[in-house]
C-alpha cells in the first residue's frame, strides 16, 4: 500500500469552499466539529484502549484551535523539540480526551526522557511514545517506573521488533509512508496480538487501505490555520464577487 502525500487532504475534499450565503443567512448546527474524523474510521477500526477510552481515531496536534474544532478520540502531541512539561499539562488540562505525550527519540534519551515519562504519568498522560531511534535499555527502565501504555513509532521493516516488544513497548505507530501497509501486515503475521496506530495519509483512500492492512487505530494530522484561513478567505471572496454581478 502506498501513500500519496501530495493530494488534496480528506477533509478539504469533504468541506469543500462553503456557499457564501449559507455562511451568511444560514446557522449552523453547533455540536458538530469543524473537522470532523471520516466515518470509516469510526465503522471499521476495532480501536486501541487508553485510560479505558476506545480510541480510533487520533489528532496529531499540538495546536489548541484545532483539537477544541475536532472530533478525534484522543491527541497525539509530538513536536521536533525537547518534550515539555509545561506543554504536557496544557494539553492534558484542556483536551478532555486521552493525550499521548512524546517523551524522546534520536536526541532526547536517557534520564531527561525517564524523567518527562514519569512527569507525563503524573499529569494524566494517556500514554507515551518514544521515536524509532530511542534505545531500548533506556526503555526498559521507562517501562519500570511507569503504568501508562508505551508506544513506539515505527518508521521501516528492518527494525528488531522483537527487541522492542521485550524491552516494554505496547503499541506500535506505524508511520512508514510507503511501507506503512507492509509494516503492519508484517506486525500482524508476526505479533498478531500487538497492538498498532498507524499514519493514515491525506485521503479516504490512503486511509481506507491502511485500516485494511490491520491498524486497530488511525492517526490523522490536520490541515495548517494558514490552509483553512486560505480556504474561507477564498469563500468570502467569491461570495462578494456574486453580490457585486447580482447587485452592482
Amino acid at each position: 500500500m502506498e501513500i500519496d502525500h501530495n493530494k488534496i487532504s480528506f477533509w478539504e475534499e469533504n468541506d469543500p469552499r462553503e456557499n457564501f450565503f449559507k455562511r451568511l443567512f444560514f446557522r449552523k448546527d453547533k455540536s458538530k466539529k469543524k473537522l470532523s474524523t471520516p466515518e470509516t474510521i469510526r465503522k471499521v477500526c476495532c480501536g486501541v484502549s487508553f485510560k479505558e477510552t476506545a480510541v480510533k481515531s487520533i489528532l496529531f496536534s499540538t495546536d489548541l484551535a484545532l483539537i477544541e474544532n475536532n472530533d478525534c478520540d484522543a491527541v497525539l502531541a509530538v513536536y521536533p523539540f525537547p518534550p515539555s512539561a509545561k506543554i504536557m499539562k496544557a494539553l492534558i488540562d484542556f483536551s478532555e480526551k486521552p493525550v499521548i505525550c512524546g517523551i524522546g527519540g534520536g536526541l532526547t534519551q536517557g534520564k531527561v526522557a525517564l524523567d518527562m515519562a514519569i512527569e507525563a504519568e503524573k499529569l494524566g498522560a494517556a500514554a507515551v511514545i518514544v521515536n524509532q531511534p530511542f534505545k531500548n535499555r533506556d526503555l526498559i527502565k521507562i517501562r519500570e517506573a511507569i503504568r501508562i501504555p508505551i508506544v513506539s513509532s515505527i518508521s521501516t521493516l528492518d527494525f528488531d521488533f522483537e527487541e522492542r516488544i521485550k524491552a516494554g513497548v505496547d503499541i506500535f505507530h506505524i508511520t512508514g509512508g510507503a511501507n506503512t501497509g507492509a509494516i503492519i501486515e508484517h506486525i500482524t503475521t508476526h505479533y498478531p496480538n500487538h497492538a498498532m496506530i498507524a499514519t493514515g495519509g491525506k485521503t479516504l483512500v490512503n486511509i481506507e487501505s491502511v485500516i485494511n492492512s490491520g491498524a486497530h487505530a488511525i492517526v490523522l494530522t490536520p490541515p495548517s490555520n494558514a490552509d483553512l484561513f486560505k480556504s474561507i478567505m477564498a469563500g468570502y471572496r467569491e461570495g462578494f464577487n456574486k453580490i457585486k454581478k447580482k447587485f452592482l
